[in-house]
């Protein structure tokens, strides 16, 4: 099982939207967690020529495809995001693993047919694996981080995205 099946799982962890007022104090932070759009096109939007989308990885393995990106800044990034696509759903739209420096909602925005469950959040320790990876990717410090994740169906097949927002989002990076 890889850890993002293992947060998947721990259901204790997640907590509904309308519960980061009592965990977050951060107005500007909880704005960037709740983005209801493209989170993509607020990036796009907030960092400007800057913008910066950045594949990290994309394998196949254990049944699953996994695909890495950053965004935010070319000076720094404020987003660290994995997408965990089961083979079957792979296998049933293959499109999923050829989005090349599109993102993701972009391209599922394109191809329709695509529904997205309710966000949950987590603050999820420097040591969990997926905010390891993030901290690493960005050069930060050990310390704890917040995570998003949604669940996607493509007319039925299903897939997972997490989402762990960095220190600085929204303004690092900008001259």
């Amino acid at each position: 099982m890889t850890d993002t099946a293992l947060a998947a799982t721990t259901p204790e962890l997640w907590l509904p939207a309308e519960a980061l007022n009592c965990y977050e104090g951060d107005t500007l932070l909880r704005s960037w967690l709740t983005t209801p759009g493209l989170l993509t096109e607020r990036v796009r939007a907030a960092s400007g020529t800057a913008f910066s989308l950045t594949v990290l990885a994309e394998d196949t393995q254990h049944g699953e495809h996994r695909r890495v990106i950053v965004l935010g800044t070319r000076a720094a990034p404020w987003i660290y995001a994995e997408t965990t696509i089961p083979d079957a759903t792979l296998a049933q739209h293959p499109w999923l693993a050829r989005m090349g420096e599109v993102s993701l909602g972009e391209t599922l925005t394109a191809h329709g047919g695509t529904t997205r469950s309710g966000f949950a959040f987590a603050r999820l320790m420097p040591e969990t694996p997926f905010v390891a990876r993030a901290l690493a990717c960005a050069a930060r410090p050990p310390q704890p981080l917040w995570v998003r994740r949604s669940d996607f169906e493509v007319r039925g097949a299903p897939l997972t995205v997490q989402e762990a927002f960095l220190p600085g989002i929204g303004s690092a990076g900008l001259s």
